[in-house]
């Protein structure tokens, strides 16, 4: 296989879209329905959106492509009234006619709440009571957002959950799902599945917090309007020119919040904040910046006019690089050249030579493009061997060398595009060839320094296969992942979340045991900085990173510099209110260590900390709940049932509800602690013989009563333990049919990045040989999958009580102050 591609590849200039950007702006100050509160802003702030997406000098949408809607129709503006017809209709508009790559943008300002368990949007003609027919679903737009697969989408959510009179009835915060699903697919592809490109959905505030004005406007659409006309431009040196949907976001995300704090008088207020989905995987152009704009597009047509003649990659890369701020340092340096040419401060040769050593600069070494090769294939390799389905070699090199490119945004080249499109006749030097030439191709560039570009290949080529439970984990995800993947971390055991109002680190809770706990650091202890001598990993630090502050932190930040190699020191100074309410600055000297993450909890913690498991202790019923199946979880429970049956336990309430499940060994074990007897698991792989799990006497607690409790977010180990007990008569199942996964993953060390493959290998069975697994039928009620509640014993729960529940869950796990209420809320380091 010869390939003959260009040394390197640039981002083309954006072509003239094929239909052009279609514009929804939908504003509803004012609903038919009293109970419902006025939202004063919101028909101010769709005319200001709509005004500003008209203006040639920023996007100059055709107004046969731009649609407003308000509480009356703007005959100005060629508006429509906002009623739900009109508003669905608008959107079911915007899809259709709206070509691949095409952007399409909705914005929604006004009032909304939950119908059930789906989001609803308050249009003018919704009646509250009535608001499941007459206000516009979250379910409604997923139709209508699930046929633009191509195209670039931003909805803009500036909605207030709040501010209606619901009676008796009991309203819980939409949680977006809905909305969320059909923009990005997130149920069919997995939560841990990559993001589809160019998607975005941006909240001006979580549900639940108060929105803030600023004068006729509300102020976050102040920040957007500012955003838009070019403040967000700062990408790169200086401006290019254009706003591009990650410039956006980021200036909103940060500027808003600012705005919150400094105009907001109450803690809901402060603490409204943008929350954003897809930011990370979208950089369409939005608007011009009409201050640099001018200068740009004369410089590009001076650059044009000064290559005529020279070959078409020299043109293309320059006029690519003039267009937008490129965001490799190399390609910003041939933008610099560039300038400088076209403005007659460099000849044409001096450009070219120095375009040339740019290039060079730029090239890989072979020994980095082999290893590229080596490590994809070997990737590959192993997904053939163990994956529950035959797949094909071929077809997973075409699948990462598609994905990589479209990850980087660049348009794979005709002739490697030929060679992708074989994809399953490809023969194994073939692939090699391929995955070399295709690394080669995209040159020496920051973001697929170290393993990054295996990272990414490997990620593309595994979420090609279209399960949501065969992932790619890069070395930096399983750090700050740990407890979640592995049910413990290593850091220094305490739960964390933002603090807005006082711009710091707040700690929601210690974990029992660590060196956090140990040191006496407490629930309400709001971190302000961040002391080290050596690194997390106990190497050398610069100077300018030994002390840092927490203001204006991000919680990954702070994972990156909190987590670390047990032993490896750090200190954290906090501040905490003393029980006069007075702040105390303490030093808390720490050595990080392995924190296991608690997995087996009770009902309430006793004085010191530990749990108290009995219901009704003059009774004898106990009450467990497991949070996942650590490899820990099952040893704890077994110490667990063992002090209960010592004690006299006459009936157990074991609580899966929840629970994602874990280890399938973890279950295993479990299962045995509570059966005398017989096949506990069958597991059946595409390779390899059929394994059967049989009891092998772990436990003797093999008599007392039990109830299980199950729901629909119980699945996985969850689902292997409650099918066992309940096949065998052991214990009665309550609560809610399960999730339904019946498939077995196996998660797989990856030496050559040191990341983690977690792949499907087989589907499971309990004792009596039902299907579990959901995906394996057409996933309707009537098919047979997942656990069922025993007959009579069913338990169906509201959004709300869910709500409740959930909140429960959170909050039980807090060690709280014995002198103060705890925070809420968490992210373990």
């Amino acid at each position: 296989l010869a390939l003959v591609v260009t040394p390197l590849a640039w981002a083309d200039p954006p072509d003239a879209p094929k239909k052009g950007a279609f514009v929804v702006v939908a504003g509803v100050d004012q609903t038919a329905d009293a109970t419902i509160q006025p939202r004063p802003t919101a028909d101010a702030d769709a005319k200001a959106v709509f005004d500003l997406f008209k203006d040639s000098q920023y996007a100059g949408v055709p107004k046969d492509r731009l649609i407003l809607l308000t509480r009356t129709a703007d005959a100005g503006r060629g508006g429509q009234v906002a009623t739900r017809e009109n508003v669905l209709n608008a959107v079911k508009r915007a899809v259709a006619e709206t070509g691949k790559d095409d952007p399409v943008y909705f914005f929604f300002f006004g009032r909304g709440a939950s119908s059930g368990d789906a989001t609803c949007l308050f249009t003018t003609d919704t009646t509250f009571k009535d608001r499941g027919t007459t206000g516009l679903l979250g379910t409604d737009l997923a139709v209508e957002l699930k046929k633009a697969k191509d195209q670039k989408i931003c909805v803009v959510l500036d909605v207030h959950f709040k501010g209606f009179d619901a009676g008796k009835e009991a309203i819980v915060e939409p949680n977006l799902g809905d909305v969320l699903k059909g923009l990005f697919g997130t149920e069919e592809k997995g939560e841990e599945a990559p993001l589809p490109h160019d998607k975005l959905l941006l909240l001006s505030a979580i549900p639940g917090y108060d929105p803030v004005a600023k004068g006729a406007n509300g102020a976050f659409t102040s920040v957007m309007l500012d955003a838009l006309r070019g403040k967000a431009d700062v990408e790169g040196y200086e401006p290019d020119g254009v706003v591009t949907v990650d410039e956006f976001t980021k200036y909103v995300e940060r500027e808003a919040q600012s705005e919150a704090r400094k105009l907001g008088t109450t803690t809901k207020e402060k603490e409204s904040i943008p929350y954003i989905v897809g930011e990370e995987t979208s950089h369409f152009v939005m608007t011009t910046n009409p201050a640099v704009r001018p200068a740009a597009e004369a410089r590009v047509k001076a650059f044009a006019e000064k290559t005529a003649g020279q070959p078409t990659e020299i043109v293309s890369q320059g006029t690519a690089v003039l267009t937008r701020m490129p965001k490799l340092k190399a390609e910003q340096e041939l933008r610099k050249k560039a300038q400088a040419f076209a403005d007659g401060k460099a000849t044409k040769d001096e450009y070219l030579a120095a375009r040339a050593d740019i290039l060079a600069l730029m090239k890989l070494p072979a020994a980095a493009v082999s290893d590229f090769a080596r490590k994809v294939l070997k990737a590959s390799e192993m997904l053939q061997e163990e994956y529950v389905k035959k797949l094909n070699g071929g077809e997973l090199v075409a699948a990462s060398v598609k994905g990589l490119y479209r990850r980087l945004e660049i348009d794979v080249p005709a002739e490697l595009n030929s060679k992708v499109m074989l994809g399953k006749s490809l023969t194994a030097s073939m692939q090699r060839e391929l995955l070399m030439a295709a690394r080669e191709n995209l040159g020496k560039r920051e973001d697929l320094d170290g393993e990054k570009d295996a990272d990414m290949a490997i990620t593309m080529m595994i979420a090609s296969l279209n399960d949501p439970y065969t992932v790619y984990y890069d070395k930096e995800t399983i750090k700050k992942e740990e407890s979640r993947l592995r049910g413990e971390f290593r850091g220094v055991g305490i739960q964390i979340r933002r603090d807005l109002v006082r711009d710091g680190l707040l700690v929601v809770s210690p974990i029992k045991g660590s060196p956090a706990y140990k040191a006496g650091i407490k629930a309400g202890d709001l971190i302000t900085e961040v002391r080290r001598e050596v690194g997390p990993t106990g190497g050398p630090l610069p100077s300018d990173q030994k002390v840092i502050s927490t203001k204006g932190m991000k919680i990954d930040d702070a994972l990156t510099i909190i987590l670390g190699n047990p032993g490896v020191p750090v200190t954290l100074a906090v501040e905490r209110q003393n029980a006069e309410g007075e702040p105390e600055k303490l030093t808390f000297d720490l050595k990080r260590d392995r924190i296991a993450v608690e997995t087996v909890l009770g009902v309430t913690r006793n004085a010191d900390d530990s749990w108290n498991y009995y219901l009704d202790e003059k009774s004898k019923v106990a009450y467990v709940q497991l949070t996942q199946f650590s490899p820990s979880t099952h040893l704890e429970l077994k110490r667990v049932v063992d002090k209960l049956g010592a004690d006299g336990c006459k009936g157990l309430v074991l609580d899966l509800r929840y629970n994602p499940g874990g280890l399938m060994l973890g279950a295993v074990m479990v299962s045995d602690l509570f059966l005398e007897d017989g096949l506990i698991l069958e597991v059946r792989p595409r390779v390899d013989e059929i394994e059967k799990y049989y009891d092998r006497g772990f436990g003797k607690y093999t008599k007392t009563p039990m109830a299980v409790l199950v729901n629909g977010s119980s699945a996985s180990a969850s689902e292997i333990v409650s099918a066992a007990l309940q096949d065998y008569g052991r214990a009665v199942v309550i609560g809610e049919r399960t999730y339904g996964k019946g498939s077995v993953q196996q998660v797989k060390s990856f030496g050559p990045t040191s990341g983690e493959i977690k792949l499907t290998t087989s589907r499971y069975f309990p004792p009596l040989g039902r299907n579990i697994d959901r995906l394996s039928t057409p996933g309707k009620p009537e098919d047979e999958w997942g656990v069922s509640p025993d007959k009579g014993h069913e338990v169906k729960l509201s959004r709300e009580e869910k709500q409740e529940l959930a909140e429960l869950f959170r909050d039980r796990e807090i060690i709280p102050r014995r002198d103060a209420q705890a925070p809420k809320s968490t992210k373990p380091v």
